[in-house]
């Protein structure tokens, strides 16, 4: 089956598809790269194999597997038959391969708020879906993820994309959205919002990057993208209550006096 996540074409085994089916597209357009599984290896006298493209490996502590070939445009995952499962290995591959599309995939709730797109970054348990939902309940916001993002550069400007991988999350929405901040949460006693520099934005804000380690020139091109991130969009840190003053804090300084 054919699916788009970041406006991006890919190929996806449909046996394995029940958590990327909000994602299938029609298209015409080459996929940048095909994703198939498989649930063991080939075996002859007692010694397993693949004859699948194998430049680059990547392995889980359970033993699941993958393979791929030096542009991460074909990959097979060896795993156990579980299409319900938010596979984790494809995931790696996509940001390897999205990393070249000038992309990258974090830990972010987003939202869309007539048009524009916020960001809520942060570690688990610190409110990234709570936020989102308050801008839905108090801005007439659309949730696109709850819990994890793509970001890509496209035509001189960012947009924050919604991916099929949410997490525990209910929200997950297949479309994107121009992208006018990027919020660092951390919850706090009191509401108080600042506009960080890039010094402070790399400390507080890359912690939440998925960035592929295990190809340097990927890993340099997801770098290149993240400097350019912060260049162009603001960045907030926000320590906050899970209130409605904390969005009307936010908004202010994001859309009105920013």
């Amino acid at each position: 089956m054919n699916i788009r996540i970041a406006d991006i074409p890919l190929e996806w085994q449909s046996d394995y598809s029940a958590f990327v089916k909000t994602f299938e597209c029609d298209t015409d357009e080459k996929p940048v790269m095909q994703i198939e599984f498989a649930d063991s290896m080939n075996t002859i006298h007692g010694i397993q194999y693949t004859d699948k493209p194998s430049e680059h490996m990547l392995r889980l502590e359970n033993g699941e597997f993958l393979v791929a070939d030096a542009g991460w445009e074909k990959c097979t995952v060896f795993t156990g038959r579980n299409n319900n499962s938010e596979h984790s290995l494809p995931l790696a591959a996509i940001c390897s391969r999205f990393a070249q599309f000038n992309t990258l995939f974090m830990h972010a709730s987003v939202v869309d708020v007539g048009g524009n797109g916020i960001i809520f970054a942060g570690c688990s348990g610190v409110g990234k879906t709570t936020q989102a939902e308050l801008w839905q309940r108090y801005k007439d916001a659309d949730i696109i993820n709850g819990d994890k993002a793509f970001v890509r550069y496209i035509n001189g400007g960012f947009y924050a994309c919604g991916c099929p991988w949410k997490g525990s999350s209910e929200y997950c929405l297949n479309t994107k959205t121009a992208l006018k901040a990027i919020v660092v949460l951390n919850q706090a006693s009191e509401n108080k919002i600042s506009r960080l520099n890039a010094t402070r934005a790399i400390e507080l804000f890359m912690p939440h990057i998925f960035l592929p380690h295990w190809d340097t020139e990927c890993l340099q091109s997801a770098l290149s993208t993240l400097d350019k991130l912060i260049q162009e969009v603001p960045m907030w840190l926000l320590e906050c209550r899970p209130d409605e003053e904390a969005v009307k804090l936010t908004y202010s300084k994001v859309f009105e006096n920013g």
